[in-house]
């Protein structure tokens, strides 16, 4: 406890770290109006019974002319899914919503609004993403569980690190301090936070919640669940509190691993919570790959960045190897002894240490894929043409993995034949709409692969069991040392192929860039489905 002397007389009063630290902060000019207004709305709904109406929760509304246009457009967004007609008014929101959705309605858009109005700082601007992210997934576990509450279950999720994101606000310099005193003597976050302000992230939320005057399911909800905690029955804990830290732990877990890190965290996560949250690993997984495409829907509206935000890259790469998991995972199966035996040398002799994979002008080859990707997004939002979208599948390749050619294989209506429609390289021109091949008969490593489905990667095409495989045509008019052939299936028809080489014998790619191979394949076949 901290003595400090009151300002009007000499008798002094006690205040706590927390007391100090908010009387510190609401000398900010926007923190007291903004306490105020939450207040009043909370004061407003919970004494609703009594005194309060429609009218009055409507009137306390109003008087923010943003806030009431941004209310409107959410009540009558997908994400509340609302009958009737649109709603036009404040007062028909509240009386068909009722005063509790209301609420969090209005909280989550106040938060939204105090956030970005100081989200110049890039580290303020993802604590702002993920927090809805959280928001988001709680929401959809508690649907998915059948629970009562998945409004409340979002603002708790999103209000869980309340504390940390008023610091980060008010007092970034706080912030700085912390995060050096966890990196460089090893602390936890709550002794590192509580160290600097003299209370902890977690307790300086509860404080700013209740004095927000939010109802006791919510502030409870902002406690840190120890694996102790996690280990009581079933139904001795806020389930509130439970999605909260659950879903905080696997925005952690997203933001700070890959690949097969990644799952076995996934599993250990679930397995911790098992008693209280009765999700599989795969219901799981299907809320994280959902929640993308519903931040999407939600960022014009909230002034969400979704293309700057380093967690949503993450998300958008996650959801790329997840359907790259689904489209095949062993290259080799079901292949003749040949080709079979063409895919383990091919695979074997990739070589993350090999320098010439590196001669893409690009110096990061996951911002150039992501970042196609991304236009290809973009571009299937209005009309669009199939092959447009291919090309800049094509492009991303050839800038992202420094390949020397690459070229879209199509094929042809009503025949058994591929042509090489267009590309980039040297030599393309001689190419494209000049290369066509049977797709059926001629038994080659090409036809193959198409019959199967199966992908190519050939590290050296002199090999003797590879260079039987493959045809005339292929020698005449490419002739690389190495290269990867990936068919474009949809519904087991093939419908074209992606080819890339390399003019020398060689691994075509290193083993973790397949990904992003399959990856742009993977958005391809969707704007192939939609246009469908």
């Amino acid at each position: 406890m901290v003595q400090i002397k009151a300002n009007a007389s000499n008798q002094s009063q006690i205040l706590s770290p927390g007391e100090i630290l908010l009387e510190r902060i609401s000398r900010n000019s926007d923190f007291p109006t903004f306490s105020n207004y939450i207040i009043e709305i909370n004061r407003k709904i919970s004494s609703q019974e009594k005194y309060s109406s429609a009218s009055d929760l409507s009137n306390t509304i109003l008087k923010d002319y943003a806030l009431t246009s941004t209310l409107l457009k959410l009540v009558n967004s997908a994400y509340y899914g609302t009958t009737g007609g649109k709603i036009t008014t404040v007062t028909r929101a509240v009386v068909l919503l009722g005063f509790e959705k209301v609420r969090l309605a209005i909280t989550n858009l106040l938060l939204f609004d105090l956030m970005k109005c100081k989200s110049s700082v890039v580290e303020l601007k993802e604590a702002f993403v993920k927090a809805f992210w959280c928001g988001l997934i709680a929401k959809d576990m508690a649907a998915t569980m059948a629970l009562e509450g998945d409004e409340e279950a979002f603002i708790c999720a999103m209000l869980h690190n309340l504390g940390r994101h008023i610091v980060l606000l008010y007092l970034p310099d706080k912030c700085e301090e912390i995060a050096n005193l966890i990196l460089e003597k090893d602390f936890s976050e709550a002794n590192a936070s509580k160290a600097i302000l003299g209370i902890s992230y977690e307790n300086l939320g509860i404080a700013v919640a209740e004095q927000w005057k939010f109802p006791a399911q919510i502030v409870n909800s902002l406690e840190r669940l120890s694996a102790d905690k996690l280990r009581k029955r079933k139904g001795s804990l806020n389930i509130l509190g439970v999605l909260s830290n659950y879903s905080d732990e696997l925005c952690q877990i997203i933001n700070s691993t890959e690949g097969k890190k990644t799952k076995l965290s996934l599993s250990a996560l679930v397995k911790q919570y098992a008693r209280h949250v009765s999700l599989t690993p795969q219901q799981l997984t299907l809320l994280i790959d959902d929640s993308l495409e519903k931040v999407r829907k939600h960022a014009d509206l909230l002034n969400i960045d979704v293309e700057n935000s380093q967690f949503l890259k993450r998300l958008i790469v996650r959801e790329q190897e997840q359907q790259s998991d689904r489209s095949g995972r062993n290259l080799d199966n079901d292949l003749d002894l040949e080709v079979s035996k063409v895919l383990v040398d091919s695979l074997s002799g990739l070589d993350a240490s090999d320098m010439r994979l590196n001669e893409s002008p690009e110096a990061n080859s996951v911002e150039v894929i992501l970042s196609g990707i991304q236009d290809m997004s973009a571009a299937m939002v209005g009309e669009y043409k199939v092959n447009d979208i291919a090309l800049m599948a094509l492009e991303s390749m050839y800038r992202g993995l420094g390949f020397n050619r690459v070229i879209f294989f199509a094929r042809i209506r009503d025949k058994e034949q591929m042509e090489a429609r267009f590309g980039f390289g040297p030599g393309i021109e001689r190419i494209a709409n000049q290369v066509r091949f049977k797709i059926k008969g001629a038994r080659n490593i090409f036809n193959l692969a198409l019959a199967r489905q199966k992908d190519l990667l050939i590290a050296n095409t002199d090999e003797q069991h590879v260079h039987e495989l493959i045809p005339e045509w292929f020698w005449e008019r490419i002739n690389a040392g190495a290269f990867v052939f990936l068919p474009i299936s949809l519904e087991k028809n093939c419908l074209g192929a992606f080819y890339a080489d390399r003019e020398s014998a060689g691994p075509p790619i290193q083993p973790e860039q397949y990904k992003f191979l399959t990856m742009l394949r993977n958005q391809l076949l969707l704007a192939i489905k939609y246009r469908k």
